[in-house]
Formats: C-alpha cells, sequence, structure tokens
C-alpha cells in the first residue's frame, strides 16, 4: 500500500505547479483561434502593454513577460497579431528586458488573466 500523505503532496506539487508563475503564448493562425487580439503600435505612448519576450520560463515573473510555445495545449494565452488597431483587445509595444514590462492602461489587465501573476 502506498503513502497517501506521499500521493497528497504529489498532488499538490502538479496542482501548485499549474497555477504557478508561467504565462506561455501561443500565437493563433486565424482570428478565430484567437482567445486575444493584440496590436503592435508604432509610438509606444499609444501602448496599453509594454512587454517583453523571454525564453526561459524562470524569467517569467508578471503579466507582460512572455514566453511563446510550439503547442496550443501548452499555453495560457492564444493570442494573434492584427493589423488593424481597432480589432485589437490590447495595444502592445516590445521592450528589451522584463524590467521594463508595465501596464500603461490598468483598464485592459480583464484581457490577460494569468493565475499566479499581476
Amino acid at each position: 500500500m502506498r503513502n497517501p500523505s506521499k500521493i497528497i503532496a504529489l498532488i499538490l506539487f502538479v496542482a501548485i505547479a499549474k497555477l504557478g508563475y508561467t504565462q506561455k503564448f501561443y500565437e493563433a493562425e486565424t482570428i478565430e483561434q484567437a482567445k486575444l487580439k493584440v496590436y503592435h503600435v508604432e509610438d509606444p505612448k499609444d501602448a496599453d502593454l509594454f512587454f517583453c519576450i523571454v525564453y526561459e520560463e524562470k524569467e517569467i515573473k508578471k503579466i507582460g513577460i512572455m514566453m511563446e510555445v510550439a503547442n496550443p495545449n501548452e499555453a495560457q494565452i492564444i493570442l494573434i497579431f492584427v493589423d488593424d488597431p481597432k480589432l485589437a483587445d490590447i495595444k502592445v509595444w516590445l521592450v528589451e528586458t522584463p524590467a521594463e514590462v508595465a501596464w500603461k492602461n490598468p483598464d485592459k489587465k480583464k484581457f490577460i488573466v494569468v493565475n499566479g501573476l499581476k
């Protein structure tokens, strides 16, 4: 017979890992597949969110620090970049470092909700 406390600990570990600090996105091929429509602005003062793309999951500490994944099943956010700002849920400006990531329009926070991140 297995030790029930070890089984419970394993279940809790898996649950916490799934709710942890991850913000992975998958770029959809069509607008119908996307849950979030994003427009990349030409001027940073027009952005709702300054975001950064990282390549290691451990760097993800808050909303806006994102990592692209190759499979939609791995993603918390399925998005598409649109060419028309009128179609966008949020407007973004790409920054180079996680330290620069910031919400410029807090009203748009409702469009990106990831457990464990603010």
